[in-house]
């Protein structure tokens, strides 16, 4: 009775304490800005069953992180899984000693429960066992390897891990011991011979004590194991919201609720009705990027896939989210108080929870460096969502302060004055066209397709070449397809990347006027940044059209037989994957797809497809300076050289212009060509009519 009561106040105490930090935390999401996402629930399960419950983003090929750590981190969850029943029975023997989990006695499940809890007990130690490994010996870099020495986080990190270990080892030793010492308690017992026979590594364990030190021993460890298992559980709960382990109750809701929209679709803002014009304070994050916040592992597969990290720039985006949840941790309570207290007391302005968090805790050179090529979160487990945490401080920045580095002061006017990034006269924006008899929709009003260029194959001297090449494969092919000439514009995705919205949406409502003016329904691009602006996020203004990108339309036509392969481009080729083809629309086997078409060997970086890295040009870092030891393109063109290619192909005309620069920079252009996969198509195909 005694023992009951003893235990019964410790679940009460550690009950209690748990549930009044959650119910903290709980208040915090409450407190912060709403936003939509109890939409399309059976695609949420189904994301939950595949990385959560699958465990999908560890166990795959990733090169920012080791496999052993991912199948560790497998057993880990599911041995945990597996093992809430044992937990629950052993809670139950506080007042029952024959207490078991109903359906899991040994007449029904319990046997091959028993079983597979003992293989998943081991399994789960020789996991903590690799884990403490990585941690204690080989110390991976992944780890802890962008925090500098001094950092205290760097240190906590250390102790939380270690404790953390230790804590789910001794849960998993303590249950092989009560199980073993209770099987040898008692030979003549039928229960326990019989839970002998399924449970063998309990059964071993409670021999080997039981030979060493006898069965009355066996017994007292069996009841001490017991006391042990069950007061590291309740400490362990704990320990886990102010911890970083808090993923461990919150990372499934993380991976529910995650962004469901096109990936390269950002939020739209209400520019005639909004206050505020970006995220400049901790209680403006809407309560989905503060669960983020909540779900972070500390594994640093975000900022080992990281571009700007590998180059050694300011941002590395596990660290940003640590400084943003650390500053939450620190100002939680006023967060709940602006909620029961929204105005100063006066009912006009609302109050505002510490200081200006972008300039002091984040700073803007990390906001800048910044590429949006979403590799982060690629490699994250809990699916945390960082690009549209980035993009909402930069609209602070650019909108709320005008404070944003010198060469946007150009990049913005030229888009404002000339609509394209480089400031040449607008009027020049179908000279590409002279003598190739391009039709206009002035002209062929009724075409299938509108051909949109976009800014870089109409006015860069290099893309250019990739534009005629590909209008050269559309006139081969006899396609329906007419450009909109001097009436085309920028459709702004720069702008919006580097955070001026209003410049974005003024120049994408243009856009989609003018479409819409000529009832064009099919868009063809050869530019991923244009693709993915005009697909995801051309509908937020009422430009919903079919957009195909080249890849696709010419695989299709060389299928149909409307262009045939004339000739070989028996080439050693390397594919580089656009981010904004790659990560964000999923566009990976298309371009592969024709380049083995054309004969040329393909050849794989070692990042490539999910895992590819960006060419240096993306969010915006197009029209950045970089310093020259800290340059995207450079580290990926020596990546593209490991694999001694002839060629590098591309899809992107901001790749073109990154990897070019990078292959200049090596003084290599007389062994290496950069070439868009449509200038190779060219070169190898000829219209189903041509003689041969």
């Amino acid at each position: 009775m005694i023992t009951e009561i003893i235990f019964s106040l410790c679940i009460f105490v550690s009950l209690s304490g748990l549930f009044y930090q959650l119910w903290r935390r709980f208040q915090v999401l409450r407190s912060a800005v709403p936003v939509s996402r109890f939409d399309r629930i059976p695609q949420r399960v189904r994301a939950v069953l595949v990385w959560a419950f699958g465990q999908r983003k560890f166990i795959r090929r990733n090169p920012g992180a080791e496999r052993s750590a991912g199948w560790m981190h497998f057993f880990i969850f599911w041995g945990f899984c597996v093992l809430g029943i044992q937990i629950i029975t052993m809670f139950g023997r506080g007042y029952s000693d024959s207490f078991v989990v109903p359906g899991f006695s040994l007449n029904l499940l319990g046997g091959p429960y028993l079983l597979l809890r003992d293989i998943m007990e081991v399994a789960v130690l020789f996991g903590v066992g690799i884990a403490l490994v990585r941690w204690a010996i080989i110390h991976a870099p992944r780890l802890y390897g962008f925090l500098p020495p001094e950092s205290r986080l760097r240190e906590q990190s250390h102790w939380e891990a270690y404790t953390i270990l230790l804590l789910i080892a001794t849960v998993m030793l303590t249950g092989l011991v009560y199980d073993g010492g209770r099987i040898v308690s008692d030979p003549n017992n039928m229960q326990f011979v019989r839970e002998a026979q399924w449970a063998p590594l309990s059964a071993l364990v409670g021999r080997g004590i039981a030979k060493v030190m006898g069965t009355s021993f066996a017994l007292q460890a069996s009841d001490v194991a017991w006391w042990v298992h069950n007061l590291v559980i309740l400490v362990f709960l704990n320990l886990l919201p102010p911890s970083k382990h808090f993923h461990i109750i919150t990372a499934i809701p993380n991976i529910f609720f995650a962004k469901l929209e096109p990936k390269g679709q950002l939020s739209k803002q209400d520019l005639e009705n909004d206050t505020r014009f970006g995220t400049s304070h901790i209680d403006q994050f809407t309560w989905k990027q503060v669960l983020d916040m909540f779900s972070c592992t500390e594994c640093g597969r975000c900022s080992s896939n990281c571009p700007a990290t590998a180059t050694k720039k300011p941002l590395a985006p596990r660290q940003l989210l640590l400084d943003l949840r650390d500053y939450l941790y620190q100002h939680q309570n006023e967060i709940i108080e602006k909620r029961s207290h929204p105005g100063k007391g006066d009912g006009t302005e609302p109050l505002e929870v510490g200081e200006n968090i972008v300039g002091s805790v984040i700073h803007d050179d990390t906001l800048w460096a910044c590429n949006t090529c979403r590799a982060c979160e690629e490699a994250c487990p809990p699916m945390i969502e960082y690009v549209d945490k980035i993009v909402d401080m930069r609209r602070h920045l650019v909108q709320e302060e005008a404070r944003f580095p010198k060469e946007l002061t150009r990049t913005f006017k030229n888009m404002e004055t000339q609509s394209n990034p480089w400031g040449l006269d607008s009027g020049q924006r179908f000279e590409w066209a002279e003598r190739m008899n391009v039709p206009t929709l002035a002209d062929n009003p009724d075409a299938e397709f509108l051909y949109y260029v976009g800014c870089a194959g109409a006015f860069d001297d290099r893309n250019k070449k990739t534009t005629q090449a590909f209008v050269r494969v559309l006139q081969k092919a006899g396609v329906d397809f007419a450009c909109l000439a001097r009436e085309e514009s920028c459709n702004g995705e720069t702008a919006r990347r580097l955070g001026n919205e209003y410049l974005y949406q003024t120049m994408a409502q243009t856009l989609v006027e003018t479409f819409n003016n000529h009832k064009v329904r099919k868009i063809i691009v050869n530019c991923p940044h244009c693709f993915n602006t005009i697909k995801n996020e051309f509908p937020q203004f009422g430009g919903s059209y079919e957009v195909i990108h080249a890849a696709d339309l010419v695989r299709e036509l060389i299928a149909s037989g409307r262009l045939k392969i004339s000739e070989e481009f028996p080439k050693r080729t390397v594919y580089h994957d656009s981010c904004y083809y790659g990560r964000y629309n999923d566009v990976y086997d298309e371009p592969r797809m024709l380049l083995s078409g054309a004969g040329a060997q393909v050849q794989e970086m070692e990042r490539h497809h999910k895992f590819g890295m960006c060419c240096g040009a993306g969010g915006g870092r197009m029209w950045l300076e970089e310093d020259p030891d800290k340059r995207v393109n450079l580290l990926r063109t020596e990546q593209a050289l490991q694999t001694d290619p002839e060629v590098i192909a591309v899809s992107c005309p901001f790749c073109m212009t990154m990897l070019g620069d990078g292959i200049k920079a090596k003084q290599l252009e007389e062994k290496v060509q950069t070439l868009d996969v449509m200038e190779i198509v060219d070169k190898v195909t000829r219209s189903r009519d041509a003689e041969s």
